[in-house]
């Protein structure tokens, strides 16, 4: 299933992903909704005017992409407690994991993000969500992720957010409490958050000496990467474009970006490379060749490195969703079939 949504504030995703109309008056600050044709169940607790918990749990038997535009300044923390996934933002290099006992802090505007649930396990997934233009406040603290259109950071195994998350999910209160409660949660996430992504930009900075003018270049480089993954400028080439030397590049590279220069365009061959075989658009030999590699070992095994997963998995899930779809099929037209016959 692939659902593509635009969002203009909290509330689209919610309206588009629903299988009722939600429509909540103003003291209803708790909703039960179904989404995803009933296999999946969203409680969405609103806490405040631009602010939303939400935790989702369901079961699904096929695998759900869902490709969401945001167009006003959002921020998210999410926390896994079961089921397994994927996600990336546009223009990124990176993908980052959904697996159980992994948070993941996102600022977004302007940009698209995409998710990707998997049938593996019975999925739980706590979510919170914040409209930026609501919390001025809040804006200082973001100065530091909110430069570009999207921010991520993923932390994995910690034993305090695993606490908050089950005590958010376990809340003992309702009405005005259950509110109160979940609010101070709230902010405990994102002072949590914020505080940590602030500690690893000082220590990258301090350990990188890299300056003002350094950072740019490295930025400018990552741009023309961007655009020319499929026949990117040998190293000595883009140190030469931007204005840096082959040595701070490849240091000045890694430790800004947490991937080496070659890291980062595998990385953009490797996103290509699972879109053309989500699309069924080339087999497995097909997309290595077509993002530039004439081995195929080596690019599944780059590709198992960078999604847990072989890229021949991809074809055998299409082909399953595909003859469950012809068997539910079949199954409708032998139903009505039967149906006509008793008729007659």
């Amino acid at each position: 299933m692939k659902l593509q949504l635009d969002t203009h504030d909290l509330g689209c995703m919610i309206e588009e992903l629903s299988d009722v109309t939600v429509s909540p008056q103003p003291e209803q600050h708790f909703q039960s909704i179904p989404i995803l044709g009933g296999a999946a169940q969203l409680q969405r607790i609103l806490l405040r005017t631009g602010m939303e918990i939400n935790l989702y749990e369901g079961s699904i038997h096929e695998p759900v992409t869902l490709d969401v535009g945001v167009r006003y300044p959002h921020l998210e923390i999410g926390y896994t407690l079961s089921g397994q996934g994927f996600w990336e933002t546009a223009g990124s290099s990176r993908g980052y994991c959904l697996a159980p006992g992994v948070s993941h802090l996102i600022y977004i505007q302007d940009s698209k993000l995409r998710f990707e649930l998997l049938p593996v396990e019975r999925s739980v997934h706590l979510e919170l969500r914040v409209d930026v233009r609501y919390f001025r406040e809040l804006l200082p603290e973001l100065s530091r992720i909110s430069e570009k259109p999207s921010f991520c950071r993923q932390t994995a195994g910690s034993p305090h957010l695993s606490l908050i998350a089950e005590q958010i999910k376990q809340c003992p209160y309702s009405g005005k409490l259950q509110r109160m409660f979940l609010e101070g949660k709230a902010y405990e996430l994102l002072v949590h958050h914020l505080d940590a992504a602030e500690k690893v930009e000082k220590r990258v900075r301090a350990e990188s000496k890299l300056n003002t003018g350094d950072i740019q270049c490295l930025h400018y480089a990552r741009e023309i990467l961007s655009r020319t993954w499929r026949e990117p400028p040998g190293l000595l080439e883009l140190a030469r474009l931007v204005g840096l030397n082959d040595y701070k590049l490849k240091l000045g590279f890694k430790q800004l970006f947490g991937t080496t220069v070659f890291g980062y365009v595998r990385g953009l061959r490797m996103s290509e490379a699972r879109k053309l075989l989500e699309q069924g658009k080339a087999n497995v030999s097909e997309a290595a060749m077509m993002v530039g590699y004439h081995n195929i070992s080596h690019f599944a095994s780059l590709f198992r490195k960078t999604f847990g997963y072989n890229p021949s998995e991809i074809a055998r899930q299409r082909s399953r969703a595909k003859d469950e779809t012809q068997r539910h099929d079949r199954g409708g037209r032998d139903l009505l079939g039967g149906k006509a016959g008793g008729v007659r």
